[in-house]
């Protein structure tokens, strides 16, 4: 059978990330059709074997039954050249991704930012690989900027983190560019972000200027006036 752009489509976006939520293929590439539309592309992808449903993505503090989520299936895989095995689990670091960039084109759409650019797991030479590499233009400022995102889900520790910040100043040393784009660690709550931006008070004074650390909530507000 044939595979129609919009499929291609679905499972290009499917490999960017390496698994997505039904929500996010709804959003991004059916936002023109009824939500039954996007249902049976998914179906039929999965019955083909092109999809895999990795299981259903938690909702809420007490968990509880969201969205499926959805890897490439093994035809899938052979399509696009994908190596590597089926997960057996719902990978949470790449839904934050894709619900990060989600939000990023949903603030394209509202007129309040144009995404220019963007790549996932962006190599930073010599030693970080960023989660999310993204240009933004700010048309109502006059102004673009480029920034880093690190999507933080509380699970790594804190001596983790700051070599993480390590690894990117020292990208910044090696860079013979006008421009180093700023270091966005992108985090779930508060308390996270409270805890991330005690860290940086502990090395020296140009990598702290380097950093941030904002709450996925609040991220679109705080790349405007960064």
């Amino acid at each position: 059978m044939e595979l129609s752009e919009r499929d291609l489509a679905v499972l290009k976006l499917v490999r960017t990330f390496s698994q997505v939520a039904s929500t996010h293929v709804t959003e991004l590439l059916f936002g023109d059709r009824s939500h039954s539309v996007p249902d049976k592309v998914l179906g039929r992808l999965v019955r083909l074997g092109y999809l895999s449903r990795v299981g259903r993505r938690g909702t809420g503090s007490k968990g509880g039954a969201g969205a499926y989520v959805y890897q490439l299936g093994r035809a899938g895989r052979l399509l696009l050249d994908v190596d590597g095995r089926l997960s057996p689990n719902v990978n949470n670091h790449a839904l934050m991704m894709a619900d990060t960039y989600l939000e990023l084109r949903r603030a394209e759409k509202a007129g309040l930012l144009a995404v220019t650019d963007w790549v996932v797991e962006r190599r930073v030479p010599p030693s970080v690989r960023a989660d999310l590499c993204v240009s933004l233009g700010f048309p109502s400022q006059g102004r673009s900027s480029s920034f880093f995102l690190e999507i933080d889900l509380s699970t790594e520790q804190p001596a983790r983190i700051r070599e993480k910040v390590a690894g990117y100043w020292r990208a910044v040393e090696m860079s013979t560019a006008d421009y180093f784009p700023y270091v966005v660690f992108v985090v779930k709550d508060l308390a996270r972000r409270n805890e991330l931006t005690r860290l940086p008070r502990q090395l020296p004074a140009e990598q702290q200027e380097m950093g941030r650390v904002y709450s996925a909530e609040t991220l679109i507000s705080e790349l405007a006036i960064l």
